[in-house]
This record gives C-alpha cells, structure tokens and sequence, in this order.
C-alpha cells in the first residue's frame, strides 16, 4: 500500500498528531493502564462491568477513559466479541458523563452511546447503553468498577476482498529510497470491485514533497488459501508483485518479489495491520542485495467513505 504524513516546521507529524501530541498522550494512557483514576480526574482509568438488556441478557463492557490535558479520547469494547471501538463523542459534567462511539457493520452504521452517572464513593459508573442502528433503538442497564485492565480486545475482521472497497485517506511516514520509495506523502485510494472477480482495483491520488501523484494499485484474494496478491504500479515507473498471508484476522504478511535497478536487487517486505473494519496500518522494510533489513516507513490508513 501507499501512503504518507507530512513534515512540518514543528515536526513530523503522523496522521495528524505532532510528535510533542503523541508523547502527551502516551504518557496519558500508561498512566491510566497503571493506577485507576490516574491524573486526579474521577472518570479516567478503566471502567469494566455489565450492559443487561429488558430481557435479562448480559454482556460485558470495558470503557477506557484518558484524559491528556483536557482532551479526552477513549474506546469501548462490549458490542461484538473481540472488537473495540474509539470514541467519538464525549461529554462529561461534575458527576455524570456521556459518551459515544460509530462502529461500521455488515448491516450498516452501529451508534452507541452511554449516559453514566458516577457514585465517587463506590467508583462506580451507572446508567444505560444505547445500541442505535438507523430506526432501531435497544437499551440496556449499565454497571461499571473502576479497575486495572488485563486483557486488550482484539479486532475480529472477516478476511474478504470486500475489506478493501471504497475510498481510503492515508499517511504515510517514509524516507525517500528509489526506486522503492518516493518519501513522505498523503492522499487518497479508492479501490472498486472488478464485477464479480476477487479482485478490486485502487487509484491513488496524492501529494509529496508538494507536487502532485498518482499509482495503480490491484489486489486479488484467494478465500480458500486466505492469500491476497498485490500488484502496483508506482508513480516512479516501477512495478511490484506481493503475495500475503491473511490466515490471522488481525494481519497480513507480505513478500515482495524482488526489483533490479542500477545493478542492485531490492527485496521489500510488508506487514499490515488490521485495527479495525475501518482502518489499518503499514510497515514497510527493504533490503539491498540480501544485506539486513531496514525500515522504509509506517502508514496509516483510514476509511472515509
């Protein structure tokens, strides 16, 4: 895949935060996953219990709650086995909190929303779940502790073709490394399906270094073997054949057949990262005439569609 972040002034950057924002806010998340309430704030840390249904049904729910100077980010997990989902909206008073998070589905947009009221003395967060998906409303009791996390869900994604359909926005991070690599850049792909053909075919459009490009990118996938071929046509001429291995929901390992330029050979190879039905991240390493591999770059992609 193609992708990359721009360096400004200030930095680098990469996918939109500045290197100063990241620390900030991995410094916030150690310290919630280590001491609950971390930060003197009552609603950051780990928050875990159970949603109940009219109808006696009970699901488990960790809510992640961090506070990095006052810009509050978060996940919840609880909706569907092994996924988690970022927050999207959040809100929070003296004792209450209300929160939100859009989960893509195969039946469409999945909205869930959660009004809690905090009981200080208990550490604990009460309220109800929202499960909104366009007309259909379901709503559950929700009881939340205060604790130390354990476990990381993980995403469930269903290997597919179809993962890759529609338009995606990209950042990627890279050192300028020809012909492998043109450096640092952002845009867009669009990938659509080749009719009823395992294939979807991506055009990129983009900008690096201020001008300008564009690729083609092909991707088949073999639902038996679980493997994905990539073919692409970078903007610098050159022509690269991957094949992946998509057996763990969670990944793809690439090889790259090896290119020849100016008497060199060049192996690059990939490992995707699949976080989530709406986003992924690449990391990209090379290697010169069987020498040791280095890294080329990170990318992030996002669905925007």
């Amino acid at each position: 895949m193609v992708s990359n972040a721009p360096r400004t002034a200030g930095g680098w950057r990469l996918g939109g935060w500045s290197l100063a924002a990241m620390v900030t806010a991995l410094t916030a998340i150690a310290a919630a996953a280590g001491q609950p309430g971390a930060g003197g704030n009552p609603f950051a840390g780990n928050w875990r219990g159970t949603a109940t249904s009219a109808d006696g049904a009970t699901t488990q729910v960790v809510l992640t709650l961090l506070d990095a100077e006052g810009g509050w980010t978060g996940t919840v997990s609880g909706f569907e086995p092994g996924r988690e989902a970022p927050l999207t909206r959040i809100e929070v008073g003296d004792a209450s909190i209300v929160v939100e998070a859009d989960v893509a589905t195969r039946l469409g947009l999945l909205v869930l929303r959660y009004d809690l009221t905090l009981a200080d003395e208990d550490r604990q967060l009460t309220g109800t779940q929202q499960m909104i998906a366009g007309a259909q409303r379901v709503i559950a009791d929700v009881e939340l502790q205060l604790r130390r996390r354990s476990d990381i869900p993980q995403p469930q994604v269903e290997p597919r073709i179809g993962y890759f359909t529609g338009t995606w926005r990209f950042d990627y991070l890279g050192g300028e490394y020809p012909p492998l690599g043109i450096g640092t850049r952002s845009g867009q792909v669009v990938f659509t399906p080749r009719g009823d053909a395992p294939w979807v075919d991506g055009a990129v459009t983009g900008e690096v270094f201020g001008e300008v490009y564009e690729e083609r990118i092909s991707i088949g996938f073999d639902p038996e073997s679980r493997t994905l071929v990539v073919q692409e046509q970078l903007s610098n001429g050159i022509e690269l054949l991957s094949v992946g291995d998509w057996r763990s929901p969670i990944g793809i390992e690439f090889v790259t057949r090896p290119v020849e330029a100016d008497g060199r050979t060049y192996e690059m190879r990939r490992r995707v990262t699949i976080t989530s039905e709406r986003a992924f991240r690449v990391t990209e390493e090379f290697s010169v005439d069987g020498g040791p591999f280095r890294r080329l770059a990170d990318a992030d992609y996002q669905r925007i569609d």
